[in-house]
């Protein structure tokens, strides 16, 4: 992997870069295309500037957001606030960017500018309000609302991973005990049965065919498994690939109502937070729409957004991008914008779909526990039933003698 500076185009004309990691230009452009930016062209970063590109859990950013927070809010300076937490970071890359950014502050650099050396750790919203923090002189305000954003974020993420880790499992471990069925138990029965002779059940024929197929050509449908998952990997790191596969996530049933919910109670923190900070609705917007992961809301809040631009108003702007932004959404805001409350009623809006996306998690893993148990009665069951229909059928006819 390359470290590529993509230069990019905001939607204000104005140029921009990022670092991405890839193997190619072409690559690198690509994935700053699926990550939200209009790219105009990528070059091998050759410069001395330190670019870490380290991945950084959620969970040190906000252990970091938050101790800058209590610090800065302490009145302690902002470069001794940098290296004494550096000290305190665990995560390698975290700690390497601090050390470079505190380097940078104590040369004269301002916070944005020695933040935003570091992209893939910072995204943007993140260095907007620090600059709103910077320039208004509430930075301990401002890096307290991250926190809580921040904060709602990881809630919402391992509420995902917790609803998901269970079918996951299950059915993982389910593909495991059948395959093993199929391959080690049932020739045991094809050579009992063709001992005995006689015509055979057709359910007890699939199965029997099923298990000769898994035999005989397992390198193959090992080698089709592992070919699906790399293509359908390499098809989401990129940007039709990626559009696909979220439609197909945000339409799946039970799944996809709750993937949306979680984007727009996301979408709706993020928005109230930066109203209220100060930026105005469209920099919000062009700001949030480069964060939210799947493609058809991300288009949806940049069409918005782009209305708003042109002096539409910005309940009707949201009503036109149904049902990606939904009409409770879209009434709410209608309501703020006339009202000049919008960053409360963003507010209460976030509030409604976090205890919805938490409602959705709660029925989802209450209705996924049946489902399964079901399923796998019916696919281990009818095995299990295929084989012994044989042997009772053997059974009868002797006991007939």
């Amino acid at each position: 992997m390359k470290n590529f500076r993509v230069k990019v185009q905001n939607s204000d004309g104005s140029l921009d870069f990022v670092m991405i990691n890839a193997e190619t230009n072409r690559e690198a452009m690509d994935l700053a295309e699926v990550r939200g930016y209009n790219a105009v062209e990528a070059t091998i970063e050759t410069s001395k500037t330190k670019f870490f590109s380290g991945r950084v859990p959620d969970s040190e950013l906000y252990h970091f957001t938050r101790l800058f927070a209590t610090l800065t809010r302490a009145g302690i300076p902002i470069l001794e606030t940098l290296e004494l937490l550096v000290n305190r970071i665990a995560n390698a890359s975290l700690r390497a960017a601090l050390q470079d950014i505190a380097s940078n502050i104590s040369d004269g650099t301002g916070i944005r500018a020695s933040f935003e050396k570091h992209p893939l750790i910072f995204e943007r919203s993140y260095l907007q309000l620090l600059e709103v923090g910077e320039e208004s002189g509430k930075l301990p305000q401002v890096l307290e609302r991250l926190t809580l954003l921040l904060r709602k974020r990881i809630q919402l993420r391992s509420m995902i991973i917790k609803a998901l880790t269970y079918p996951v499992l299950v059915m993982a471990l389910s593909f495991v005990v059948v395959v093993a069925i199929l391959v080690k138990i049932v020739p045991r029965f094809k050579d009992i049965y063709a001992r005995f002779g006689g015509e055979l059940p057709g359910i007890t024929k699939f199965t029997l065919r099923c298990s000769d197929l898994l035999v005989n050509y397992f390198p193959v449908f090992a080698a089709v498994i592992i070919l699906f998952v790399a293509m359908l990997y390499a098809g989401k790191r990129t940007a039709v690939g990626k559009r696909i596969y979220d439609r197909l996530v945000l339409s799946l049933p039970l799944f996809g109502q709750m993937f949306h919910t979680y984007e727009i109670a996301g979408f709706s923190k993020s928005f109230s937070m930066l109203v209220h900070s100060g930026i105005t609705v469209t920099s919000s917007l062009d700001l949030i729409s480069q964060s939210v992961d799947r493609i058809p809301i991300k288009n949806a809040i940049y069409e918005a957004n782009e209305l708003i631009r042109t002096g539409r108003p910005m309940a009707e702007s949201f009503d036109s991008q149904l049902p990606w932004l939904p009409e409770l959404l879209n009434r709410m805001v209608a309501v703020g914008e006339r009202s000049g409350n919008l960053p409360e009623m963003l507010e209460h809006v976030a509030d409604f779909y976090e205890e919805e996306f938490n409602n959705k998690v709660e029925t989802l893993a209450s209705l996924i526990e049946p489902v399964l148990i079901i399923f796998l009665g019916v696919i281990i069951g009818g095995i299990v039933i295929s084989l012994y229909l044989p042997i009772f059928g053997m059974a009868r006819l002797i006991s007939q003698r």
